[in-house]
């Protein structure tokens, strides 16, 4: 038989699911907690016990998309053998899993804003297995004498600060954060051309 606990996480998971759809139709902000409680033929009351309110239920659908984008990644790079094709794939997955999430919400930012706080510490720990993620590909490229890098950990910081300033440029000026079509063609370009600068700067002359 499955502890209370074990059965408590088994119903959080079902409620994330539910949740993660729900937001994908409709987004957070036209999303409501008793329509959730709807879909899974719960009260709002129950909802509530698992969740205490829309914001955490939020957070553990972003910790969600967060781990399968890092597990599916890892899996698609596993299978690339140059460190410089791992880094590129790297770098235009993250932009199409950027696109996925500001879509997922359709936040506006003044709600965003609001959100932020509760989800820091998630954006923190998903920040540092990036690091961890573009520094193993950099270690790999300095074993195989193709990149010439002195400090591992402030160039993938570096490398991961200016593709996330291209996304913030991009929502800047925005009240709804959603990327279109047009948008996400422009920053995948871009991020395409800055990949290139930078994996000839790391490359020994």
């Amino acid at each position: 038989m499955k502890t209370e606990e074990k059965q408590k996480e088994d119903k959080a998971e079902i409620i994330t699911t539910a949740a993660q759809k729900r937001f994908g139709l409709y987004g957070v902000e036209k999303t409501s907690m008793q329509e959730i409680a709807n879909d899974l033929r719960m009260s709002k009351a129950s909802l509530y016990y698992y969740f205490p309110d829309k914001e955490s239920l939020y957070k553990s659908v972003i910790s969600r998309e967060h781990d399968e984008f890092l597990r599916i990644l890892h899996e698609e790079i596993g299978h690339i053998s140059d460190p410089a094709a791992s880094l590129r794939k790297y770098s235009l997955s993250r932009i199409s899993y950027f696109r996925k999430l500001m879509n997922l919400s359709r936040l506006r930012l003044a709600s965003y804003d609001q959100v932020k706080p509760v989800i820091a510490d998630l954006l923190r720990d998903f920040r540092e297995e990036e690091k961890k993620t573009v520094i193993q590909i950099l270690e790999k490229g300095i074993s195989e004498t193709l990149f010439n890098v002195d400090d591992t950990y402030k160039t993938a910081t570096l490398f991961l600060d200016i593709l996330r300033g291209q996304s913030n440029l991009l929502l800047s000026g925005k009240d709804l954060l959603v990327i279109d079509e047009a948008e996400f063609s422009m920053l995948y370009s871009k991020v395409n051309d800055i990949v290139d600068i930078f994996i000839k700067g790391l490359m020994y002359k």
